[in-house]
């Protein structure tokens, strides 16, 4: 294996992890907010549900949150659009590693 074939491939090791790391803070971020508006405006036993149903309520986050406050809310947009981010950073970083 050549130098420059060890560069690309820890470069784009640590490009996914950067994008790794974004990718779940964000997205941890949006589904504990959610749960906790969750909890705010129906109850405990919500918790519950959004935990069964986890992939459902990340996806949903925006508007669990928007109908459940009855305004839109921008400022969960950066978290929520960041987790998407991460994701291509996770992808660019696949494609600069390349193949073994």
């Amino acid at each position: 294996m050549s130098i420059k074939t060890s560069i690309r491939k820890a470069t784009g090791t640590t490009i996914g992890i950067i994008g790794i790391i974004l990718w779940f803070g964000a997205g941890a971020v949006c589904f504990v907010w959610t749960l906790y508006v969750l909890f705010n405006v129906f109850g405990v036993w919500t918790i519950f549900v959004g935990l069964f149903l986890a992939p459902v309520t990340y996806l949903a986050s925006i508007f669990v949150v928007w109908f459940s406050l009855k305004i839109f809310p921008w400022i969960m947009l950066i978290p929520y659009l960041a987790s998407f981010v991460g994701m291509g950073i996770v992808l660019i970083g696949e494609k600069v590693r390349g193949e073994d």
